[in-house]
This record gives C-alpha cells, sequence and structure tokens, in this order.
C-alpha cells in the first residue's frame, strides 16, 4: 500500500469490471501512479455478466482540473523575485511530453535547471542552463545549486530521499 496511489480488494465478481475502470481512471488522472486491484482467488473462480460502466464516480476523488489563478500569480512574482532561483524537473515532464514547454520556460527565465534520474532527457544536456542530474548519483553544481537556491520551481518530479538525503538539511534557505 505506501508504494502505490490506491488499491482495491474486489469481494464479488459483479464489481471486477467497475472496480477496474476506477482504477485505469485513478491511475491516469492527477498525478499518474500505480494502482493495485487485488482479485483474490475465490472471486476469480466466479462468473458474471460482463458490464462495464460507461462513467464512475468516486466522491473522494477529484482532481484539479486547473490552477488557482491567483496562486499561480503569486508563484509567478516569487519566481521572478529570487535571487538564486532554481528550476528542478524529474520523470513527470518525459510522460507529459512536454519537453518543448520545459525548454521554453527555462530558456526565457534564464534559471539554471537540473533533473531526477527519470527525468533525463528531458532538457538538452548540452543546453548551459543544465547543471546536471540531482541527488547522491548527481553532479556537485547541481546538488549546490538546489542547496542554495531561494526559489525551487519542482515540475513533474518528486522529492525522494535520493535526492533529499536527510530532510532537515535539504534546501535550508
Amino acid at each position: 500500500r505506501p508504494c502505490v496511489k490506491h488499491n482495491f480488494l474486489v469481494k464479488d465478481v459483479k464489481q471486477l469490471a467497475s472496480t477496474i475502470k476506477k482504477a485505469f481512471y485513478l491511475a491516469t488522472t492527477g498525478r499518474p501512479g500505480p494502482v493495485v486491484v487485488d482479485i483474490p482467488k475465490d472471486v476469480t473462480a466466479q462468473k458474471a455478466e460482463f458490464i462495464y460502466p460507461d462513467t464512475i464516480s468516486l466522491r473522494s476523488y477529484v482532481p484539479p482540473e486547473k490552477a488557482d489563478g491567483a496562486q499561480v500569480e503569486k508563484a509567478v512574482d516569487l519566481l521572478l523575485s529570487a535571487k538564486r532561483p532554481m528550476i528542478y524537473t524529474g520523470g513527470g515532464v518525459i510522460l507529459d511530453n512536454a519537453h518543448g514547454e520545459l525548454k521554453e520556460l527555462t530558456r526565457s527565465l534564464g534559471y539554471p535547471i537540473t533533473n531526477t534520474l527519470m527525468g533525463l532527457g528531458a532538457y538538452p544536456a548540452t543546453d548551459g542552463l543544465f547543471l546536471g542530474m540531482l541527488g547522491m548519483h548527481g553532479t556537485y553544481e547541481a546538488n549546490l545549486g538546489m542547496h542554495n537556491c531561494d526559489v525551487l520551481l519542482a515540475i513533474g518530479a518528486r522529492f525522494d530521499d535520493r535526492v533529499t538525503g536527510n530532510i532537515e538539511k535539504f534546501c535550508p534557505t
């Protein structure tokens, strides 16, 4: 359970089709992630009419469809007033095929950029703004830039322990 976005236990074969629909919806919306559907042996041995729903409803899960304008404005103001900004990217950029947008944003801001292992290839490694990969297997420059930045723009990245190390000492400013 700790390593998946959600998990289901199917107790009735009649619920299998709708559970699969829910699982795919959860896995592919919001922040994508794995979803486990646990189907016990006694359920797999049963038969039922296949009814795949056109739509599903999950009252506890409503991913945001668009950002709050006021919050975006505050973030832009913070980014533009930064003295030591840094852009931190990960595999989410690759999953969303947002290479072009990332390149355009980074070059228009002129801020240094780093990425995670899963984000390699999202930004051209030959570009002068690229500091290399971050984390325990990353470059000294990327880690130092991250450690000393005053504003960090994270795009499609997780803050896992291979990047942060000791969380109490990560990005102290």
